[in-house]
């Protein structure tokens, strides 16, 4: 450190756009939280978060900063564990309702920027356990990875951990793997490296877009050229067989991308400017062996049984609610992360993920018909190259100057009602601090006017659904959560048990 400034290290273009999407409607922050059957002790809780946390990740010592249009990390030397790792009594009756009502309050808050922009609560006096609520900005390192540092906090009770694959929706076509596709992936890399370290909003707006089209034009020069270099497999069938899929590519992808620059609707329900109040609420713990048993009994995934479950949900929110039919269909933005859940995390965390669109239809006559609309409809955003595509948005949204960047950002989250993410965790139980966890649930921040985040959250062979809702739009979560389990009961009706 020269000239009394602070380390710090310049915010990337990914992180940067969160801190400049935080408003006090839709805070930008990620919100976790946990129970245990027993208390937690706050000095073995204090030593885990020192070596685990802030022992591994730099961030969570780091403030941003701003300086004309360049955002930076900067290190706190005033940093104190105590200001961010708290504890106190929950209040009586200390149920999981006073628990909702204070996540609820959590998600409606915003941080300090003078100080890292993350905070710890230890909650004593949760039924005969605690509770922990972990808020994070977006800006620090996105959902899938802040649940890798939280459940790298925990201790296994038993045998050896792999995450539970729930969910996710990767595209599946996309094949670097012969060497004219990888020296396109090289191209690729080099090109988002370049865009990486342009400095100043004028060298963002001037190059940005011409870089996202050679990008594009690089990856699409692999595809051809792997064709062109015997890509073809051999045979009459399987030729035709290897166009049809391709074709159903570029369908799905074009339908995708269609999807993305269309006019942005609403619903009569869910539609209006959210207001600085949130609610948090989650039901009890679905067995995922048994939403696995209805997968495989109608040939469907864990993850289409899922989102049927959740749309299920808003159906009959809509047709009971006293405000009037919404409309027949709702987009929700997916979270696709671009790297494993279970491999090594980088020091500086960060995001690395993209957005999807996907609409699924609210009015169907049964559960059956449901699910088989979700799986069509998830199975054409796999067999797309959508997730790619608005990556490339997002990369550019970031390096734009605000006066393009905060409009276009805004474009795209109003084509959503909110955001729906689906965590996979442990199979097995872990302990945080010698108590066991109990259970886990967490929301992604909505932004513009969205007003509903839902989680699905997967530990310990169960499966949680946890609803955040913007009250002024959305006042009561709690009948979603009642309609879901209801649901849930027309799911299990498709298997034997």
């Amino acid at each position: 450190m020269t000239g009394g400034r602070r380390p710090r290290r310049p915010i990337s273009a990914q992180d940067r756009l969160w801190l400049e999407l935080d408003e006090p409607a839709n805070p930008m922050l990620i919100t976790a939280v946990l129970w245990t059957a027993s208390e937690v002790d706050p000095d073995r809780l204090e030593r885990v978060v020192a070596d685990r946390l802030i022992g591994r990740y730099p961030v969570f010592t780091r403030r941003p900063v701003r300086e004309g249009g360049a955002w930076y990390w900067e290190d706190d030397l005033k940093f104190s564990l105590d200001r961010h790792l708290t504890v106190s009594e929950l209040p009586a009756p200390g149920t999981r309702e006073v628990l909702q009502d204070l996540v609820a309050a959590r998600r409606g808050r915003l941080l300090d920027p003078e100080h890292p922009l993350w905070t710890m609560e230890l909650f004593r006096g949760y039924g005969s356990g605690s509770a922990v609520v972990l808020c994070s900005h977006h800006a620090m390192a996105d959902g899938i990875r802040l649940v890798q540092v939280l459940f790298g906090l925990f201790d296994a009770v038993e045998g050896d951990e792999k995450p539970a694959r729930v969910g996710g929706v990767g595209p599946r076509v996309t094949d670097f793997s012969r060497a004219p596709s990888r020296a396109a992936a090289k191209v690729v890399k080099a090109l988002n490296g370049f865009g990486e370290r342009l400095e100043g909003p004028i060298a963002r707006a001037t190059l940005g877009w011409p870089l996202l089209g050679l990008t594009t034009a690089a990856g699409l020069t692999g595809a051809v050229a792997e064709v062109m270099t015997g890509a073809l497999p051999s045979g009459p069938a399987t030729v035709v067989k290897w166009l049809t899929a391709q074709g159903f590519t570029a369908r799905n992808t074009v339908d995708g991308v269609l999807g993305l620059l269309a006019p942005a609707t609403s619903g009569a329900l869910w539609s209006g400017d959210p207001g600085p109040e949130k609610t948090a609420a989650w039901g009890d713990a679905v067995p995922l062996d048994l939403l696995a048993d209805v997968g495989r009994a109608t040939g469907t995934s864990v993850n289409d049984v899922c989102v049927a479950l959740i749309m299920a949900a808003f159906d009959r929110y809509d047709q009971e609610s006293t405000s009037g039919g919404g409309k027949a269909e709702m987009n929700w933005l997916i979270p696709v992360s671009r790297s494993d859940f279970d491999g090594s995390l980088p020091p500086e965390l960060g995001n690395d993920f993209a957005l999807v669109l996907a609409g699924f239809p609210l009015r169907q006559r049964n559960f059956r018909e449901r699910l088989d609309d979700v799986h069509r409809r998830v199975s054409g955003i796999r067999e797309s190259l959508e997730p790619i595509l608005t990556f490339g948005v997002q990369w550019l949204a970031g390096r734009a100057p605000e006066v393009i960047s905060e409009p276009l950002t805004r474009f795209f989250a109003a084509k959503a009602v909110g955001v729906l993410t689906n965590v996979p965790g442990p199979r097995r139980p872990g302990e945080l601090a010698g108590a066991r966890v109990e259970g886990v649930v967490g929301w992604a921040p909505c932004s513009g006017k969205q007003a509903v985040t839902v989680c699905v959250f997967s530990y310990a062979g169960s499966v949680r659904f946890g609803f955040g809702t913007d009250r002024s739009l959305i006042p009561d979560p709690g009948l979603l959560v009642a309609a879901l389990e209801d649901a849930v009961t027309d799911a299990a009706a498709l298997t034997n048990r």
